[in-house]
C-alpha cells in the first residue's frame, strides 16, 4: 500500500470550531478548562500523583465480561494479559469511546481506535517505568438505535432493522442475520473483504447480545495491540458510583456545575452541549428511559413509573445496575471506574468535556488530560490526478467547491482576482496622494470612483468564470463527482464513509498504516493521497 501523507492545520480546514482551534493552539482562553495542556512532561508529572482505588472491581469485571465473550479464531490473551496489569498501580489507561455503531462505521471510529493504540505505544516507549494500556469505552446503555444502525458502503446505505427501547448493547445480534445476507455480495469481490464478512458474520451470530459482539469484532482486529474493551453497564461497576448518583438527586450537580461553566465558556465560545436538569436514566425491563422531577416527585415516563426522593434513593442504593448515566454523568462515571490519564475524542467530544472541570473538582475525581483523535482524508488516485491536472492542490480539498471552480477557471485565463485588486488599490493609492493635494477636490467622489472600479473588476470576473464553466461543463460534472468521495452528501469524508472499503483492499496494513501515522502530541489534519 502505497499513501503519500500530507498534513494541514487543523484551523486551516473549517472544520472546526474556534474553541477547539483555540484549544489546539493551546490558547490561555481555553486553559481555565483543563487542568493542563497535554505533553510528554506534563503526563508523566500527573502519573506520579494520581491513583485509582478501584483497580480489583476493575479487574474482576473486565475478567468476567470478556469470560461471556465469543472470540473468534483470536487469541485475547494480550488483551487479557492487559487487564490483569491493571491491578498494578503503574498501569494506566488511555481511553477512547463511542457508540457501538454497527460494523465499525462510520470511519472516524476507526480513527479513534487507532489513535489511541498509537499514544499507548508512544507513551510506553517514552515513560518505561509506567505501563500505558490502550482502552475504549463502548457506549452499550445509549438507547438511540437510529445513531448505531446504519453504515455506507460505496453509494448505498445499508440498515440494521430492528424494533426496541433498550440500551442497545443488551441487543439479541439475531437481527442482525438479515443485514448480513444483504451485504454478502459487496464482500465477494477481494479476499480481504471475504475474510471481513466471516469475521462480522462469525463475531455477531456467535454473540448473544451486540455489546459482548462488539467487543469480539475490536479485539479479532485489534487484539495484538491489547485494546481493552470495557462495558460499564455492570452491576459491580455501577455499585463504585452509587454515591455520584445520589448526589446528583440531591443535589444536581450536573445542572449547577455545567452552569457555573457555561457561564464562563460563553464570555468567548459557543458551549457543546447546554446543562440539564434530568442526567440519569432508568434502565429495566428492557426499556431506557428518562429521570425527571416533577412536582417533588421523579418520574420515568418510559416505564410508567414514579418515585419520592427518598425512593429513588433506595432503589439506587439496591438496584445501582438499573440507572444509566447521560453523556455529562458518563464521563464521571468512566473516570471514577477507569484508572484514566488520558482521553482521546473527536471535537464534539473534546468541547464538551471542556465543560466539565468545575464538575470533576467538586466530586474530587481525576479530570484526565485531552487530546484530538487523528483525522485522515483518503484521497482516491483519480482525485489526485484530476487536482494536478487542473491547477488544484491537494490541500484545496478542503475549501469551498466556488472555490475550487474558480481556481480550475483561472488557470488559462491568467486571470488573478486577487493579485489584480492588490495592484489596483496600490495604483489608486498614488492617485489618492495626488488628489489630496488638490485644494477644496471633493476626495469623497474618488473613493466611489474607487469602489466603483473594484466593482467592475468583480463583475468581469464573474462574466469570464460564466464564459469558462459554459465552455467546461463536462470538467465541472467530473469535479462533483470528485467531490463526492470526500464530501458525499457535502458531509466529509470520516464521518459517511466505512472503514471497510478500504480494508477490502488493504487489510489489516490498512490499520497499520494508520497507527504508525497517527498524529501524537501534534493536532494536523492527514491527506493521504492514494497511489495504488
Amino acid at each position: 500500500m502505497i499513501f503519500k501523507k500530507t498534513t494541514v492545520p487543523f484551523e486551516k480546514t473549517g472544520l472546526f470550531s474556534d474553541l477547539i482551534s483555540d484549544f489546539i493552539n493551546q490558547s490561555q482562553d481555553v486553559k481555565p478548562f483543563l487542568d493542563e495542556f497535554p505533553n510528554l512532561e506534563s503526563i508523566q508529572k500527573k502519573l506520579q500523583n494520581i491513583d485509582s482505588n478501584n483497580r480489583v472491581h476493575l479487574v474482576k469485571t473486565l475478567t468476567q465480561q470478556y469470560e461471556k465473550t465469543v472470540f473468534i479464531d483470536s487469541n485475547s490473551s494480550v488483551c487479557q494479559n492487559n487487564i490483569i496489569k491493571l491491578l498494578d498501580k503503574k498501569s494506566y489507561v488511555i481511553t477512547t469511546g463511542h457508540q457501538i455503531n454497527i460494523c465499525l462505521s462510520p470511519l472516524f471510529l476507526i480513527y479513534k481506535i487507532v489513535t489511541v493504540i498509537a499514544y499507548s505505544i508512544y507513551l510506553n516507549k517514552k515513560i518505561p517505568n509506567y505501563r500505558c494500556i490502550p482502552c475504549f469505552w463502548m457506549a452499550t446503555e445509549d438507547h438511540d438505535f437510529e445513531e448505531v444502525n446504519t453504515f455506507n458502503l460505496y453509494t448505498k446505505t445499508y440498515t440494521w432493522d430492528h424494533l426496541h427501547q433498550d440500551a442497545v448493547g443488551n441487543l439479541s445480534t439475531k437481527s442482525i442475520n438479515p443485514l448480513l445476507l444483504r451485504i454478502k455480495k459487496e464482500f465477494e469481490q477481494t479476499s480481504n473483504g471475504q475474510e471481513l464478512y466471516k469475521i462480522f458474520y462469525d463475531c455477531y451470530s456467535k454473540n448473544n447480545n451486540y455489546a459482548n459482539a462488539t467487543r469480539s469484532l475490536l479485539t479479532k482486529l485489534f487484539g495484538d495491540y491489547g485494546l481493552v474493551t470495557v462495558d460499564g453497564n455492570a452491576v459491580n461497576l455501577k455499585r463504585l458510583f452509587i454515591h455520584t448518583m445520589k448526589a446528583e438527586i440531591k443535589s444536581n450537580i450536573v445542572f449547577n456545575s455545567i452552569s457555573t461553566s457555561n457561564k464562563l465558556i460563553s464570555k468567548k465560545y459557543k458551549p457543546q452541549i447546554n446543562a440539564l436538569k434530568s442526567n440519569i436514566f432508568y434502565l429495566f425491563n428492557s426499556k431506557r428511559s428518562k429521570i425527571e422531577l416533577k412536582n417533588n416527585d421523579f418520574f420515568s415516563n418510559g416505564h410508567k413509573k414514579k418515585w419520592s426522593k427518598v425512593e429513588l434513593l433506595e432503589e439506587i442504593e439496591t438496584y445501582p445496575e438499573r440507572f444509566s448515566p447521560n453523556v455529562f454523568l458518563r464521563t464521571l462515571y468512566q473516570q471514577t471506574i477507569l484508572p484514566n490519564i488520558l482521553y482521546i475524542g473527536g471535537p464534539s467530544e473534546i468541547s464538551y468535556w471542556l465543560q466539565l472541570k468545575q464538575l470533576f473538582e467538586k466530586q474530587k475525581v481525576c479530570f484526565p488530560f485531552l487530546t484530538l483523535r487523528s483525522s485522515f482524508l483518503i484521497l482516491p488516485k483519480k482525485l489526485g490526478a484530476f487536482y494536478k491536472r487542473n491547477n488544484l492542490k491537494k490541500t484545496d480539498v478542503f475549501l469551498s467547491y466556488d472555490y475550487k471552480v474558480r481556481k480550475m477557471m483561472n488557470k488559462d485565463l491568467e486571470f488573478n482576482r486577487d493579485v489584480l485588486l492588490d495592484n489596483i488599490n496600490i495604483y489608486f493609492s498614488n492617485i489618492r496622494e495626488e488628489v489630496e493635494k488638490l485644494d477644496g477636490f471633493p476626495v469623497a467622489s474618488f473613493d466611489v470612483f474607487q469602489t466603483r472600479t473594484q466593482k467592475e473588476l468583480l463583475k468581469l470576473e464573474s462574466k469570464l468564470l460564466k464564459f469558462k464553466k459554459n465552455q467546461n461543463r463536462d470538467l465541472l460534472n467530473q469535479l462533483m463527482k470528485m467531490e463526492e468521495k470526500v464530501f458525499f452528501n457535502n458531509i466529509i469524508q470520516e464521518r459517511n464513509k466505512s472503514f471497510i472499503f478500504y480494508y477490502m483492499k488493504y487489510g489489516v496494513s490498512f490499520f497499520q498504516f494508520l497507527i504508525k501515522e497517527s498524529v501524537i502530541f501534534d493536532d494536523k489534519y492527514i491527506i493521504l493521497d492514494e497511489k495504488e
